[in-house]
């Protein structure tokens, strides 16, 4: 008995211990922070800043809520608050990290940035020689008369002929004037800087020549020969990608090209051998760059195999830095036009595939409509013939027209469509009604495809197009930056063609949904014609140019200013939606994916021009510390982590201010 005894009471002291410790600890669990309770202790909680949410995605002036305090847990944002509200949800492993009063955003969404471009400047010192044995690369630039830039041109290119081995590519880039940026441009895209003979005349017969004054160049005879062996077809694409049915002229025989056509010399001829682990190892470098000006994902065409090949690859190693929502565009490489016409109903629709940092979001076309000079206003703005003549109006039997009805048929979103002129984007809205009597679709479903133009030079405010717009549910991604354009189109078309250029605050007003583009892109390219401006461009110089206008001191239609809340919604909330995520990315909100950028002062409250001088700190992808600067590390007692950003407020002081040229005082 004594026995028995003995081992029930042993057992009723386990039970209650037992029945004790369970108590204490449902005590204990009951003492913790919902949150803790659910998922465990945050990783990291950022305390005392000024955390704007960006969660008004209305076309209001008003950001939504503003906290003192962010937690995050794993890849994603686990509360919001007070610092006091906060605090709680931090156990022993977590980084508790003081903001001091700086302000902390959602991370930079860039609808429109094609920063691969740049991964050859990164190959060598990633062991891969470039430019590669046979390529010789040489440069000039032009002059203010297009004759002594021909004569730059002529001098230039037999030069590196005479080095080049017989067989060698010759690649000869001019760079614009620095006071007339403008002129190469126009003399490059209405076809008048060269042509192929004269090409063959200056650089022989026994080099493929590519002469690259821009985004339109020129190959020689030679080019040609080899261009149409390694891509069959080649020939016959340029003639109908370059508009030379409507121009009249045989395209191949005047040696004209597009950006396209020559970046597949660089993509696929020049790069044929570049391993993909190599490529994908440039193209992270590139992705840590852009996320030091505060990106967190873009948005961007995919025009060739080795572009996918090198995404997909660092994407399969799971080292992708920020987020990649994709546009195909793999019709845009030069190959058999029929082929080309049919090729997105035999890919079968891919648009979703990915995964949370790589994804196809649609099908892209550079080739629809086109920036200045070509821009397409039809009958919305007169002309001389000369000016009109420019224009590339899109229209049924063209290969882009076709190519896009084909995937809109098979059921692909348009996403990343070069639409720069009111009468393009009427022509965009005719095509989506082709496709859409086919597919038996709805507006509704239209509506909520989110198709994409891009550029929007002079689209302008008709009433029908605005009406066409928000009907379809089309996003405009619009670059500020374009305003460099405007003195070009004011001189061809006159007074008249002003209220097109870039009517932001008309769109917004009127409900057409608007993203920016272009954001950082002259803070990682120095100078050329394609910064805005001239020199050095900050990262939030977009968004300056749209609520100021002020292009080299003159404020285009001040009338069209926005207010800088909608300028960061265009980056941030509203882009969101254009990369397909809107309820993930873009705001600071529970569940959502933890994309942070803090900024070294407030946005929202500093006079506007002081926004030129905005330095990211820190940007943070879905949890992770991508780009940490040592001025911020310093204070929150950690290491810097990622490429280095900064720049002195004297290299911007240029901006806004009249362009100065030879001969002003």
């Amino acid at each position: 008995m004594g026995y028995h005894r003995s081992i029930r009471k042993g057992i009723g002291f386990w039970l209650g211990s037992a029945l004790l410790f369970l108590l204490g600890s449902l005590h204990a669990v009951a003492q913790l922070p919902p949150e803790v309770a659910r998922a465990g202790y945050a990783d990291t909680i950022f305390v005392n800043g000024k955390i704007v949410s960006m969660d008004d995605v209305s076309n209001s002036t008003e950001v939504g809520r503003i906290y003192q305090a962010l937690a995050v847990k794993g890849e994603r944002i686990m509360k919001l608050g007070t610092s006091e509200e906060v605090r709680p949800l931090a156990g022993p492993e977590t980084k508790v990290l003081d903001l001091q009063g700086r302000t902390l955003i959602p991370g930079i969404i860039e609808p429109h940035s094609h920063i691969y471009g740049r991964v050859t400047s990164l190959l060598d010192r990633l062991g891969f020689e470039y430019p590669p044995k046979g390529v010789l690369m040489a440069t000039t630039q032009a002059e203010r008369s297009l004759e002594e830039t021909q004569a730059n041109i002529r001098d230039a290119l037999k030069e590196a002929v005479q080095k080049a081995n017989p067989g060698d590519w010759v690649v000869l880039r001019v760079q614009p004037h620095p006071e007339e940026p403008i002129e190469l441009r126009v003399w490059s895209w209405t076809r008048r800087l060269t042509e192929k003979r004269t090409l063959d005349l200056w650089g022989g017969n026994e080099n493929p020549v590519l002469l690259q004054p821009g985004s339109r160049g020129w190959v020689n005879s030679k080019a040609l020969e080899v261009l149409n062996e390694f891509l069959p077809g080649y020939s016959d694409s340029v003639q109908e990608t370059m508009h030379g049915v409507d121009i009249g002229e045989d395209i191949p025989t005047i040696g004209w090209v597009g950006s396209v056509e020559m970046g597949v010399i660089t993509w696929e001829l020049f790069l044929e051998q570049l391993p993909p682990a190599t490529l994908a190892q440039g193209l992270k470098v590139l992705s840590e760059e852009f996320a030091s000006l505060g990106v967190t994902t873009f948005s961007s065409r995919i025009q060739f195999p080795k572009i996918m090949t090198g995404y997909s690859t660092l994407a399969g190693m799971g080292q992708m830095p920020i987020r990649f929502s994709a546009h195909y565009e793999i019709h845009r490489m030069p190959t058999d036009p029929e082929q080309t016409r049919q090729i997105y109903r035999r890919t079968g629709v891919l648009q979703g595939l990915g995964d949370d940092y790589f994804w196809i979001d649609g099908v892209a076309s550079e080739r629809w409509d086109s920036n200045y000079p070509e821009s397409c206003t039809g009958p919305d703005v007169p002309a001389p013939p000369h000016i009109k003549s420019r224009e590339v109006c899109p229209k049924p039997g063209d290969l882009p027209w076709d190519t896009l009805e084909n995937a809109m048929k098979a059921g692909w979103r348009l996403a990343g469509v070069h639409i720069c002129g009111s009468e393009s984007a009427r022509s965009f809205m005719k095509m989506i009604d082709r496709a859409r009597e086919v597919n038996g679709w709805t507006i509704q479903q239209v509506h909520d495809m989110h198709m994409t133009g891009e550029h929007c030079d002079v689209i302008g405010q008709q009433p029908d197009i605005l009406e066409g717009l928000k009907k379809y549910g089309i996003i405009l991604s619009c670059g500020a930056d374009y305003l460099r354009y405007a003195p070009g189109f004011v001189a061809d078309y006159g007074p008249a063609i002003e209220p097109f250029i870039l009517p932001f605050k008309t769109w917004i007003e009127s409900g057409v949904k608007l993203v920016g583009q272009h954001y950082g892109a002259g803070s990682l390219r120095r100078g050329g014609e394609g910064a805005a401006g001239g020199g050095f461009q900050p990262p939030f110089f977009q968004q300056w140019l749209a609520v100021t206008r002020n292009h080299e001191g003159k404020v285009w239609q001040p009338e069209e200013r926005i207010d800088r809340v909608h300028a960061m919604k265009m980056f941030t909330s509203w882009a969101a939606e254009y990369v397909t995520k809107p309820d993930e990315l873009g705001s600071l909100e529970v569940g959502r994916f933890a994309d942070l950028l803090v900024i070294d002062r407030d946005y929202f409250t500093i006079p506007v021009d002081d926004i030129l001088k905005i330095r990211p700190l820190m940007t943070m992808v879905g949890g992770k510390m991508i780009v940490l600067q040592e001025s911020l590390a310093r204070d929150f007692g950690t290491q810097a982590v990622g490429p280095p950003y900064d720049f002195k407020d004297e290299d911007v002081a240029h901006i806004g201010k009249p362009r100065r040229r030879a001969g002003d005082n």
